[in-house]
């Protein structure tokens, strides 16, 4: 009797949840684990070792390799035969991150701004998770360059501001954020409906 799949740590969230040929119609499609998009995403975007990319997703080399294998299959199956993409997300619950002014509530939101919160949302609960100061606030470093690292850091699956600018909104989709434009004040139920 086979034994039972080991849970994987899956830290990244999928963006886009699926792919389809902008030409002609998809003659088929393949299906994405969640874990084979931690793997693509933790090799090819991030550029770890298997070793440290396995040891991220707190599974055994040669797994992580069959993980890797299975995705970057499937994914050149589907480019050469124009199939669709589907990715499945198995995390209920995402990070989410804006910059404020104000240290104790969101409000308006600016990649410039003083703070910077991080929530943690599963399901229909929403919690602080940690409040800091912004690098990027009165010290001359643009937030392009050292927001994305933070909130990589920090776990953040999506960025939430009144603006942001093409160079942010690269390198936060380079580090798997996904970037969210919403103006005026931001309050919890408008980050709820976000995700």
């Amino acid at each position: 009797m086979p034994r039972g799949k080991n849970r994987r740590k899956l830290d990244f969230k999928p963006i886009f949840r699926s792919f389809i040929p902008e030409e002609g119609e998809a003659e088929g499609g393949v299906t994405l684990l969640h874990e084979e998009i931690s793997a693509i995403y933790l090799m090819d975007v991030l550029g770890l070792y298997q070793e440290d990319a396995a040891a991220q997703m707190e599974v055994s080399r040669p797994t992580f390799a069959r993980i890797l294998k299975s995705a970057r299959g499937k994914i050149a199956g589907a480019l050469v035969s124009g199939y669709r993409i589907v990715i499945e997300d198995e995390r209920e619950d995402t990070l989410v991150a804006l910059c404020s002014d104000s240290r104790d509530e969101a409000g308006e939101s600016r990649p410039s701004g003083e703070y910077l919160h991080i929530y943690h949302f599963n399901g229909n609960t929403v919690e602080p998770v940690e409040v800091m100061e912004n690098p990027a606030y009165d010290s001359g470093q643009k937030p392009a360059i050292v927001l994305p690292q933070i909130l990589l850091e920090k776990k953040v699956n999506l960025f939430v501001a009144s603006y942001i600018g093409e160079g942010l909104k690269h390198s936060l989709l380079a580090k798997g954020i996904r970037p969210v434009v919403r103006t005026g004040d931001i309050s919890m139920e408008i980050l709820a409906r976000l995700i």
